[in-house]
C-alpha cells in the first residue's frame, strides 16, 4: 500500500509553532498513536522547529520551513526541510542531561521519543531532518 502524504509549508515565526503543533497532534490522532506517543511527537517536531528557527534562521521570521508528513500503516515518517544556514553535523550533538540547565536538550528529546532520528546537510540548498515514529499495536 502507498504512503499517504500531506504537506506543509510556514515562516520562520514562533507564532506558528501552534499551527504546526496542531497539524501533528490530528496526524498522529488519526493514525491512532497513543496519546503519550502523540504528545512526543508533537514534543520532537515542535524542537526541531525551534531549532531551525534559532540556528538555522538565526530568528529571521522570513525563513520558509516546510513539512512532509508520510503515512505508513505501520509507522509515520516525517520530513522538516528548510533553507536557512547549512547544518553542521559535527555540532549537532546533544548535551549532557547533568547538570540542569535550560536549554540544548533539543536533539536529546527528539532522539529519545522517536524511534530513528537523522539528518541531512550534504544538500547545498535544504537542510532536512526525518524523523521516524513506528506505530505499536494497541491491546
Amino acid at each position: 500500500m502507498a504512503a499517504d502524504l500531506i504537506g506543509l509549508s510556514v515562516l520562520s515565526h514562533p507564532r506558528y509553532l501552534k499551527l504546526v503543533r496542531g497539524a501533528t497532534e490530528k496526524i498522529t490522532r488519526i493514525m491512532k498513536f497513543s496519546r503519550e506517543d502523540s504528545r512526543n511527537i508533537v514534543l520532537a517536531v515542535d524542537e526541531a522547529c525551534s531549532n531551525i528557527i534559532r540556528h538555522s534562521y538565526k530568528n529571521d521570521p522570513t525563513g520558509k520551513i516546510e513539512f512532509i508528513f508520510e503515512i505508513r500503516l505501520d509507522k509515520l515518517i516525517i520530513r522538516i526541510m528548510d533553507e536557512g544556514l547549512k547544518c553542521d553535523i559535527e555540532k549537532m550533538k546533544s548535551r549532557d542531561i547533568d547538570p540542569v540547565q535550560p536549554g540544548g536538550l533539543g536533539i536529546y528529546i527528539m532522539k529519545k521519543v522517536m524511534d530513528s532520528l537523522e539528518f541531512d546537510c550534504a544538500s547545498p540548498r535544504k537542510n532536512q531532518v526525518t524523523m521516524v515514529k513506528k506505530l505499536q499495536p494497541r491491546p
